[in-house]
């Protein structure tokens, strides 16, 4: 099997499925693959969902077959990280106390995937219910960094990163609190992005704290986090704290023009760094 596909970037395989230049059984085989070759290392899966993947896949694939048109993500395979609510599998939060736990209904989030097309690999470690910086606090194992298995991938969605960095996955759904997404996607050298509250809905994720809960793509390009957000934001009605907003297409403010944008950086982050003066000012 061919995992150069693991290389590839949603929008890549979502046009090559939809052109049938590539079955979106292949893409899923040749994540499979990869996961076989690697994840014994990196440890980032704590759920593996074979069969759910290679059913969504021919799902997918008949309907190329018929005609049909064809979600934003078809064919892309997706982890979830495992705080997010799903009737497939477990939804343990990386803790013992919820061992054996199945959800009865699906989190909104995974609910815009499917009717997107994605392929759900399964889910990915965390820190136990999102409380840590560096994936080692899992009642399940420890996540190591792709890039050296000697450090952490940050956290709490550290199996996320790690899994989107291996080339585990193309997509991964993370929650951000207070920098559980931002902060691993940095340690593992991808996208990350927590979107602004109420943007993206909160039902089905086991909650830390609803007042800061958001969640958002670990991706490894900007593209696939905008196309990501295009599926998954949104108001919903099962979250009273959706905002009720049109969501753009966000691919189209990636022009890579950035004249006249501006980057404001906190002075008092930097304060050993300036002169007597500036601190004085």
């Amino acid at each position: 099997m061919n995992t150069e596909w693991c290389w590839k970037s949603a929008r890549e395989i979502r046009d090559a499925v939809q052109t049938g230049a590539v079955s979106a059984a292949e893409v899923a085989e040749a994540h499979l693959q990869r996961i076989d070759e690697v994840d014994g290392k990196v440890d980032a899966y704590t759920q593996r969902w074979d069969d759910t993947a290679r059913a969504m896949a021919s799902k997918v694939d008949d309907k190329a077959r018929a005609g049909g048109e064809l979600g934003p993500l078809a064919g892309v395979p997706v982890a979830l990280k495992e705080l997010l609510c799903t009737r497939v599998g477990e939804t343990t939060c990386a803790s013992k106390m919820l061992a054996g736990f199945r959800s009865p209904y699906d989190a909104t989030v995974v609910k815009r995937l499917e009717a997107a097309d994605a392929v759900f690999l399964g889910k990915v470690n965390m820190d136990e219910f999102a409380m840590g910086s560096s994936t080692e606090n899992s009642a399940i194992k420890a996540t190591r960094n792709p890039w050296n298995l000697k450090y952490v991938p940050g956290g709490s969605s550290g199996g996320s990163a790690a899994a989107v960095s291996a080339g585990e996955g193309v997509i991964s759904l993370g929650s951000d609190t207070g920098g559980s997404i931002r902060q691993p996607a940095c340690l593992c050298g991808c996208v990350g992005i927590k979107p602004t509250y109420g943007r993206v809905s909160r039902y089905g994720l086991v909650a830390f704290a609803s007042s800061l809960d958001q969640i958002g793509p670990l991706t490894r390009t900007v593209e696939d986090a905008a196309l990501t957000l295009n599926v998954i934001c949104g108001r919903d009605a099962m979250d009273a704290t959706s905002a009720d907003l049109p969501v753009p297409d966000f691919t189209r403010a990636l022009t890579g023009d950035v004249r006249g944008l501006r980057i404001g950086l906190p002075r008092e982050y930097f304060t050993d760094a300036l002169s007597p003066q500036m601190r004085e000012k």
